[in-house]
């Protein structure tokens, strides 16, 4: 008798744990990306769902709608004191002049599954697509253009860069918005 009551604790235990492990809950700001056995099979967006327990199916969420933000240039500490980069900022136009100009950068997942497994890092593939693309724009614009007049303009053609750029790489962002925050000589 106690042999069987044990085995009757000891499933009731794994129809638990499997049931514990059986659902998930997706913010409404995300979308959660589906693995079986490592293959994508589903995404979901925001509500309770059912996956397969013990590891079968496994799920990533991932915060698409949400703007995130890249500071070149410049960084925010978390009293909101802005710390500059000068490595970053210091720039060459394209009639030899240097100036200091810093950029802030929004962007936001667009597809989860390529956020997810195109690359390692798309962040960081986005900075430095941002950084090679200001410089680009900023290296061939004159000095004026860049402290007065033509900010809108290099916002402008960095925005379309690199927006052609990330289609071409597709690793699940999307460009929503550059701004020159500050430039001088």
């Amino acid at each position: 008798k106690l042999g069987g009551k044990l085995l009757l604790i000891l499933l009731a235990f794994l129809v638990a744990s499997s049931a514990m492990t059986c659902f998930y809950t997706v913010d409404d700001k995300q979308q959660a990306v589906v693995t079986t056995f490592g293959k994508v099979t589903d995404i979901t967006d925001a509500g309770l769902h059912f996956k397969l327990p013990f590891g079968i199916q496994q799920v990533q969420k991932v915060d698409v709608n949400v703007y995130q933000k890249i500071e070149l240039g410049y960084a925010t500490d978390k009293k909101g004191n802005a710390l500059t980069n000068t490595k970053e900022s210091t720039m060459i136009t394209g009639d030899y002049n240097i100036v200091n100009v810093d950029f802030f950068v929004e962007y936001k997942i667009s597809d989860p599954v390529a956020y997810l497994y195109s690359s390692n890092d798309p962040e960081l593939i986005l900075r430095n697509l941002i950084q090679s693309q200001v410089r680009n724009v900023v290296g061939s614009s004159n000095v004026d253009s860049v402290l007065t007049d033509g900010k809108e303009n290099i916002q402008m053609q960095v925005k379309e860069l690199v927006t052609e750029i990330l289609d071409e790489y597709d690793i699940g962002l999307t460009l929503v918005d550059v701004r020159i925050q500050d430039s001088e000589p």
